[in-house]
């Protein structure tokens, strides 16, 4: 599991926007997004550069969690 934070994200229409960023992307088997907490957490084997490539895309900037 890996965990991004995403940013302006402001209600559950951003949440439902950045999962439909994320929905195809080959190799990612869930993803959680947490709307009060500002982050996802991820799981599969997918390429965490397109995840953040397709959500700040999306218009919401991500990065790894420390």
């Amino acid at each position: 599991m890996i965990t991004i934070n995403i940013s302006n994200m402001n209600c559950n229409g951003c949440v439902a926007n950045a999962q439909k960023a994320l929905e195809d992307l080959p190799g990612l088997e869930s993803v959680v997004i947490d709307l009060q907490q500002n982050n996802a957490v991820l799981s599969g084997d997918f390429d965490l550069d397109e995840v953040i490539r397709r959500l700040t895309e999306a218009g919401y900037p991500a990065q790894a969690a420390d």
